[in-house]
């Protein structure tokens, strides 16, 4: 289980990352890190994919449009596309 510091995210890109997930799962996944496949997310299909970009787009200010993440994507992946529209804040990955 990876922490915090090896995670490769800052305190405030987990805490709005799993704010999404806990919106769409209920829960965040325990090892929220850069390399975590959506595959590995409990729950993931194509219906939660839609809601979970609704939740980023809330969670980090910025408008996805027809993004739509698949299951071969990871944290990483979806910290790039929220960059490419200008999230807010510090998102690296």
């Amino acid at each position: 289980m990876g922490s915090l510091a090896d995670s490769g995210l800052s305190d405030d890109v987990r805490r709005r990352l799993n704010a999404a997930f806990v919106a769409v799962f209920r829960r965040a996944p325990a090892d929220l890190r850069v390399d975590l496949r959506l595959a590995d997310v409990g729950g993931w299909d194509s219906m939660n994919a839609v809601t979970f970009t609704f939740e980023l787009e809330q969670a980090f200010d910025v408008t996805l449009g027809e993004t739509t993440f698949s299951a071969h994507q990871t944290i990483a992946d979806v910290l790039a596309v929220l960059r490419e529209r200008g999230a807010r804040g510090d998102v690296k990955g």
